[in-house]
């Protein structure tokens, strides 16, 4: 067993994947009002939303992902941080180390899902 994707209900499937391909990741599908972006074997889904009534409470929830974070792990934490700024990305604060040994950052998407961009601590290696 494994997990394989992700989906996230988007306000704009376009607006979002452009996002996600800024951090990296790869557009693996776009259609009218969805898209697919994928980092590693990983793949996110981006569905714009609807109200269909079975879809109705997820999709159109104000507080999208609240407490849940995608992680994301990179060779070289600061080095990703400069990339993501330079493309005038909010970063919200600078890469730091944490007692849990690692050396993280997050960034918001356009709908308020956060990824947190990490690896291990230099200082526990």
């Amino acid at each position: 067993m494994k997990i394989t994707s992700l989906v996230l209900w988007v306000q704009d499937a376009t607006l979002s994947y452009k996002f996600y391909k800024k951090l990296g990741f790869t557009v693996t599908s776009v259609t009218e009002r969805d898209a697919a972006v994928s980092c590693g074997m990983f793949e996110v889904m981006l569905v714009t939303m609807r109200d269909e009534a079975e879809f109705n409470s997820d999709s159109l929830a104000s507080e999208k992902g609240k407490g849940m974070y995608i992680y994301v792990s990179v060779d070289n934490v600061d080095v990703k941080y400069g990339e993501l700024k330079k493309f005038g990305l909010e970063l919200k604060a600078e890469p730091r180390d944490w007692p849990w040994g690692n050396r993280e950052f997050v960034v918001s998407d356009p709908d308020g899902y956060k990824l947190c961009f990490w690896q291990k601590s230099k200082a526990l290696q």
